[in-house]
């Protein structure tokens, strides 16, 4: 089997098995997903209204005219920040981990390849979130390194912009398009080395730290199985999202303005209410599905890669009379599944 053997074995997989999409969709929203929702339906203040807002915090730090009651709303936005991307980082490496196991489980009933695990039970999800953590310090090194410079074009496009028919957000990209880029090569990095890690603590055993570098060690030394199946459906995955939440933010525009219409039409309201519905649950249905093909390739990938390394396999459960179901299938296949060890099928 090749590399796009095993990501397209991965969609198929992924395909057949809804309650997989509704992992995926958990892990995708828990790790900030979230946010690109919460954006498709938002209205953006406006340069002039978030001066307001930024202005009465700002100026008591550079006048240093620092409250009490202003070091405590800092304080709870920076711990509301750091709680959130603890948690998401449990709940996202929880659903990675159901993934990883399922993944394997169904590449040994399928008969694909599959190394041989080493059984470790303890703190498996927290190792599985601090090597994600881990693998993003080039990010928080891209983001040191590239705030200070992005702050100043910001702050001179509110202060002093050159013109104002374009967007902010754009105007901003396309003043620091060096320091947007730098950040956002090392997310996709980040986000590459914290899934092989991964699965080199549920599979192997790894310690956090050596799995991570064993990470970024194999993204360097076979960057065509490591990061490509990686690359593809997080590529897949930015096109079709973009493309639903485009759809979803259409469709609340309409809904709003329906509900802004005097006099209301009622059933103009519930068709605009039920489009947008509809939009917003296959934007959830489409991340879902793509976040799990993604988990589940770079699972089948990186089992592939191991075997074809040398890796010792794990063993397949038997197929025989003592396991046998409808005309000798094995009981551990889903109904219809073609056994692999002998001749019966399941009806």
């Amino acid at each position: 089997m090749t590399t796009r053997g095993s990501t397209l074995a991965a969609l198929l997989a992924v395909l057949g098995r809804p309650t997989w999409w509704v992992l995926g969709l958990a892990g995708f929203l828990a790790r900030g997903g979230i946010l690109l929702f919460v954006l498709s339906t938002a209205t953006l203040p406006s340069p002039l209204a978030l001066s307001n807002i930024v202005a009465p915090l700002l100026v008591p730090i550079v006048f240093g005219g620092v409250t009490p009651f202003l070091v405590a709303v800092i304080g709870l936005g920076i711990g509301s920040v750091v709680a959130w991307i603890l948690v998401g980082a449990w709940l996202g490496a929880a659903t990675e981990v159901v993934l990883i196991r399922d993944a394997r489980r169904v590449a040994l009933e399928e008969g694909l390849p599959a190394r041989s695990e080493i059984t470790l039970r303890r703190w498996v999800v927290l190792r599985v979130a601090a090597a994600h953590l881990l693998a993003h310090i080039p990010l928080g090194a891209a983001l040191a390194a590239s705030s200070v410079a992005i702050v100043n074009v910001t702050y001179t496009e509110l202060v002093n912009p050159f013109e104002v028919v374009t967007p902010l957000p754009i105007r901003i990209a396309r003043a620091a398009t060096t320091q947007i880029a730098a950040i956002v090569l090392a997310w996709i990095a980040g986000e590459i080395a914290g899934g092989i890690a991964a699965r080199r603590i549920v599979v192997r055993g790894d310690g956090i730290v050596r799995a991570v570098t064993g990470a970024y060690g194999e993204m360097l030394a076979r960057p065509w199985s490591s990061v490509l199946p990686a690359l593809l459906t997080l590529a897949v995955l930015v096109v079709d999202l973009a493309a639903m939440l485009a759809a979803v933010d259409i469709a609340w525009t309409a809904a709003r303005g329906r509900l802004t219409d005097l006099p209301a039409d009622g059933v103009e309201i519930g068709f605009a209410i039920v489009a947008f519905a509809a939009a917003w649950c296959l934007a959830l249905a489409v991340a879902g599905l793509i976040s799990a093909w993604r988990s589940v390739a770079m699972t089948l990938e990186a089992d592939r890669a191991a075997v074809a390394a040398g890796a010792a396999v794990a063993p397949r459960a038997a197929d025989g009379p003592d396991d046998a179901g409808t005309i000798g299938a094995s009981t551990h296949r889903r109904p219809g599944d073609w056994s692999a060890g002998s001749s019966g099928g399941s009806l």
